[in-house]
């Protein structure tokens, strides 16, 4: 087997053998071919239909700044009747007198909705004021009375029925009917000094004590003047005297 002549690659890149002959290709092994892929493009992510939060059509975006009312500007013609929560009423001459001084001031009829629900709540605060402050009265009261060792506790039954015996005592159910109907109209039935001023008058008028005797008395029967008698005489009081 003949020695392979070199080889050298010319300026084109064809490889020729030494007197100029175009060499034939090498039955070696071909070199291993890389070839590069470029990388995969990342999948676009859609969001799910079950995620997506989309806002009601009938929702309103907030108004803007410029679209905003203003409460100067704007006094209708007439201001529509305003709102009152229920159980309460609006004096309508208030009403129309607070109507003049809004158109006045150029408000707005929202506005002066505004007004209106504050007086309404401060009137409702001022309206619940006594009787908050009467229920508050009247729990103090009855506390003190039970915790009173001469007419609450356990003897409170016993204060309650001597006073309804002083009343039947008075013998007229019209007077005293019309005197339990006031001390329940201003809670004066509640109060401690009035309960216990009451159960003192009952136990003085109504409830009686046992009759002591003293004894037979020393004068025993007899005439103005006279003197004490002898024994003979006390026991026999008929029996003539001697002189």
């Amino acid at each position: 087997m003949p020695d392979p002549q070199p080889t050298t690659p010319d300026v084109a890149g064809v490889t020729r053998t030494p007197t100029g002959e175009i060499s034939s290709p090498s039955t070696s092994t071909p070199a291993t071919e890389t070839i590069v892929r470029p990388p995969p493009t990342p999948a676009t992510i859609v969001p799910s239909s079950e995620t997506k939060t989309d806002a009601p059509a009938s929702a309103k975006p907030p108004k803007s700044l410029i679209n905003e009312e203003s409460p100067t500007q704007g006094a209708p013609e007439k201001y529509e009747d305003f709102k009152a929560p229920e159980g309460f009423v609006l004096d309508q001459e208030v009403t129309g007198e607070f109507s003049a001084l809004a158109k006045k001031g150029g408000l707005s009829q929202s506005y002066a909705q505004e007004l209106v629900d504050f007086y309404v709540k401060l009137q409702q605060q001022m309206n619940n004021a006594p009787a908050e402050f009467y229920e508050t009265k009247q729990n103090e009261w009855k506390s003190q009375i039970n915790s009173d060792p001469e007419i609450g506790g356990s003897k409170w039954n016993g204060t309650r029925a001597s006073i309804g015996r002083l009343f039947d005592s008075l013998g007229d159910a019209n007077l005293t009917d019309g005197f339990r109907e006031a001390m329940d109209y201003t809670g004066a039935g509640n109060h401690p000094a009035v309960v216990k001023f009451l159960a003192r008058v009952a136990q003085r008028l109504t409830e009686g004590g046992p009759v002591r005797g003293g004894g037979p008395s020393l004068d025993g029967m007899r005439r103005p003047g006279e003197g004490a008698p002898s024994a003979a005489q006390a026991i026999y009081p008929n029996l003539p005297s001697r002189g």
